[in-house]
């Protein structure tokens, strides 16, 4: 009986050190991303859900965040994202967002939109949030 339980222990200690190594090690997650919130008319009705988006965005790893609007870019790199006193305004027009210096840093692309909102074609290779 000793034998087995002293086999069940060590099953259990290597289990458990797999465990914790798994939850501590880290995912193949992007070390920056940069993050474009639609701020026009029709996220208005969207509005209250974006902080909810963005800090789900966040949590997702130990990726730095820059963070831009179709108007102006917000802020660099950084631990978090911090939209401020962005309001929904104005009709939607993504034709600088391209042209953000950030995008060439990033390693991953994120669009927060809205149906109904800018054409996204031109932004196929990103991962697109539709909030609804």
């Amino acid at each position: 009986m000793r034998p087995f339980a002293i086999w069940v222990l060590v099953v259990a200690a290597v289990f458990a050190a797999l465990a914790i190594a798994a939850a501590v090690w880290p995912e193949d997650e992007p070390d920056q991303v940069f993050v474009v919130v639609d701020s026009s008319f029709p996220m208005r009705a969207v509005w209250d859900e974006v902080d909810d988006e963005l800090a789900r965005i966040e949590g997702r790893g130990s990726a730095t965040f820059a963070l831009a609007t179709e108007k102006r870019v917000i802020h660099g790199f950084q631990s978090e994202l911090r939209l401020g006193s962005v309001e929904a305004f104005a009709p939607c027009d993504f034709d600088e967002v391209l042209a953000y210096p950030q995008i060439a840093e990033a390693d991953e692309l994120i669009l927060v939109t809205t149906d109904g909102s800018c054409d996204t074609a031109a932004f196929a290779d990103w991962d697109i949030r539709t909030l609804e």
